[in-house]
């Protein structure tokens, strides 16, 4: 090589490490495609984000990417729990497709392809984090990822009992990933963030329970281990209620802070590379609605409808879209906005960009009252024991509606609840967001066409059978499920 030939080579070798600043120095070429962050905040329904104005400052970081980019008002997830919600975010698929959750599957099947194998395969560099031991490599979500952490069940129960002690810190794994982060790549960061799930943590302070009120004489900390378990006849009293709720929003706002810490560190590793965050939940929680608490049993509002942010997509407008979408439709978004072909396979559709998108769109969510089949490695012997009584709904009745199957068909506004075991519910969400006004019987125009589609559906995927009871888990499923808040 000449020495003109190499000053030219050098200047460009030097314009090109002076663009790309923070992501460092390379002669390879730099791809220009945006990294993407994906925050999955658990357990956090849409009204405890302060962005949708029911409650005020539980979560500035989550409001900035909203006023910056897009918040979607009518947001729903596939599933009340972690495992099918989080098959259907990380997949494209709905659960009718990947089938967790369905027949008490709990793992995804290593045949399907998650979003970040696709990506991976695009040349993106693909880093998970989670802080729920169920969002793991147990269950199939590591799938694709270069690396992927996660926290486990003997890390949670340690954080409860020694909560200023925590094992798994989220916020400095993603910080190692963005100090190690090096190459010209495009990133794909996951991240699940657990503080908002049951049992809620009486926090030090915490400025959304009242000043008055000390936590302890309502709440033991074993009472807020059990609480989940509290439905129906057993439903706390009113100012208990408020305190859980209380105790929840502090629980949500400590989420906020980390995944405002998550994105500012997502900004360094991207540098002057554009950056895409999305920012949603899995599922939400009841807090009394409908006699019910956490989030099993129910395909109900307040576990459905769930906040989601978009900041930095391509072309996008800032502000409000009121167009229905579901977390099946995140995929699709991403592989777009990466310049991937969206794959026919891909059950989802790209988010809408601006207000005034008119797309009809069905929204399906499954709830199968089966029992559990924990995959092997999780633990020792976690099959349930056979002929156990379900102790949770001890104290519900049929008019409570939480035996047996259930799915939700959403044909924006209406919205048909499917039992079972119950005859079907159906609500106008336009007026009615939390379903306190069953017009089955008075709009049987709407209702039938509905539950045809239901039933197709429902047919398809094998739930139209009455499911037999939950039934107690195992003594070593029982303290893998109670460090979780799913079991007392």
């Amino acid at each position: 090589m000449n020495r003109s030939m190499c000053s030219a080579r050098c200047a460009v070798i030097v314009a090109m490490c002076a663009s790309a600043l923070l992501t460092g120095c390379s002669d390879e070429p730099r791809d220009a495609r945006p990294s993407i962050v994906l925050v999955a905040i658990d357990t956090l329904r849409a009204d405890a984000v302060s962005a949708y104005g029911a409650v005020a400052g539980t979560t500035p970081a989550f409001d900035r990417l909203a006023a910056e980019g897009l918040l979607y008002t009518h947001a729903f997830a596939p599933s009340p729990w972690t495992l099918p919600s989080h098959a259907s975010l990380l997949t494209g698929l709905g659960v009718d497709r990947h089938g967790v959750g369905i027949a008490g599957r709990m793992g995804l099947a290593a045949e399907l392809k998650t979003l970040a194998e696709r990506l991976g395969e695009a040349g993106y560099q693909t880093v998970g984090f989670s802080e729920n031991p169920l969002v793991s490599d147990l269950f199939g979500f590591a799938q694709g990822f270069e690396r992927f952490s996660a926290t486990t069940i003997d890390d949670v129960v340690h954080e409860q009992e020694h909560p200023d002690i925590p094992r798994f810190d989220v916020v400095r794994e993603v910080a190692d990933f963005a100090e190690q982060r090096g190459g010209q790549r495009p990133f794909f960061l996951f991240v699940n963030l657990f503080d908002p799930h049951s049992p809620y943590r009486d926090r030090k302070p915490n400025r959304f329970v009242d000043p008055g009120v000390v936590v302890a004489d309502l709440w033991t900390a074993a009472a807020l281990q059990a609480s989940p378990s509290r439905i129906c006849d057993r439903l706390p009293a009113p100012p208990a209620l408020k305190v859980l709720h209380e105790l929840y929003l502090g629980d949500v706002a400590a989420a906020d802070a980390k995944l405002g810490k998550i994105v500012a560190l997502a900004r360094e590793a991207a540098g002057r590379d554009p950056l895409i965050v999305v920012a949603t939940a899995d599922h939400g929680e009841h807090f009394g609605e409908h006699r019910l608490l956490d989030h099993e049993f129910s395909v109900r509002a307040p576990v459905l409808h769930i906040p989601l942010a978009v900041q930095g997509a391509p072309g996008a407008s800032i502000g409000r879209i009121d167009s229905p979408v579901t977390l099946v439709d995140v995929a699709a978004s991403v592989l777009g906005w990466a310049g991937i072909e969206i794959p026919a396979a891909i059950a989802g559709r790209p988010l809408p960009l601006r207000a005034g998108v008119d797309r009809p769109e069905d929204l399906f969510a499954v709830y199968s009252d089966e029992r559990l089949r924990t995959p092997e490695g999780w633990s020792q012997a976690l099959e349930p024991e056979e002929g156990a009584r379900d102790a949770k709904r001890s104290g519900c009745f049929p008019s409570d509606r939480v035996f047996g199957n259930m799915a939700a068909l959403t044909r924006w506004p209406f919205k048909l609840i499917w039992f079972a075991n119950y005859p079907a519910e159906l609500y106008d969400l336009s007026w009615d967001p939390l379903e306190r006004s069953d017009l089955a019987a008075l709009r049987a125009d709407v209702r039938e066409p509905l539950l045809a589609e239901a039933r197709r559906r429902i047919d398809a995927i094998g739930l139209s059978g009455s499911a037999p009871a939950a039934e107690t888990p195992s003594d070593a499923e029982h303290e893998t499920l109670r460090g979780l808040g799913y079991a007392e």
